[in-house]
């Protein structure tokens, strides 16, 4: 049966509040010392994954040994972000919001972003902290938002062409976006229902949440 799932990182730590709102998902998943988070907050991982060099003595004597699954402790096949979403997906996992997934290391930032394009097909990621809400659109994605709510569109890899937008104050028609030559940063929903259709390439969608209500209410 397919899941949902919290899957918690070891970046910057989210706010209490984004975390709670997001815990009755159908799994809690930490990659490595993203399990400190979840147990200052109170939670119980399901399920702590990766090389566990960063899980310290106090967090492994407090999760029995079974929800402890080491993968490749020698670091060789990727990293924790990595390895934790891949246990989701051999978990049934089909949607996950990742929280600490972002942070001062900007290096394992740009990663973690190129993952929603590596899982895409797998599993419905959203990748969310204080500040921003991040997914990559599936060709076509229509939402509800609050008029004067903040968004981006960030081409990942390379041009994205055939972009059409509705409902957003500067609109797109049939354009192509490519990193250092055209961006679509600091746009505005400008009508209720907004509309964006992609062409070709991998587009990822920025929701500012410190602006208007900071949300998106996502239709079929």
């Amino acid at each position: 049966m397919p899941r949902s799932a919290l899957i918690v990182g070891n970046g910057e730590p989210p706010p209490r509040a984004l975390l709670e709102k997001f815990a009755g998902s159908d799994l809690l998943l930490c990659a490595d010392g993203g399990a400190h988070t979840a147990l200052r907050y109170g939670l119980q991982p399901d399920y702590i994954i990766g090389d566990l060099d960063s899980l310290d003595a106090e967090a492994s004597s407090a999760i029995p040994a079974e929800r402890l699954i080491a993968v490749d402790p020698e670091g060789d096949l990727g990293t924790d972000a990595q390895k934790v979403l891949d246990c989701a997906v051999e978990l049934d996992v089909t949607a996950a919001v990742l929280l600490g997934f972002t942070g001062r290391r900007v290096d394992h930032l740009l990663w973690n972003l190129s993952l929603l394009k590596t899982y895409h097909h797998r599993l419905a990621l959203r990748m969310i902290d204080a500040h921003c809400e991040i997914r990559l659109i599936d060709r076509r994605i229509r939402f509800h938002a609050a008029l004067g709510q903040k968004l981006s569109l960030c081409p990942l890899a390379g041009p994205v062409e055939g972009i059409s937008t509705t409902g957003l104050k500067w609109p797109l028609q049939a354009a192509v976006l490519a990193p250092g030559v055209r961006d679509g940063i600091s746009n505005e929903v400008v009508a209720p229902l907004v509309e964006i259709e992609v062409g070709s390439g991998d587009l990822l969608l920025c929701v500012q949440r410190d602006s208007a209500d900071g949300k998106i209410e996502i239709l079929p």
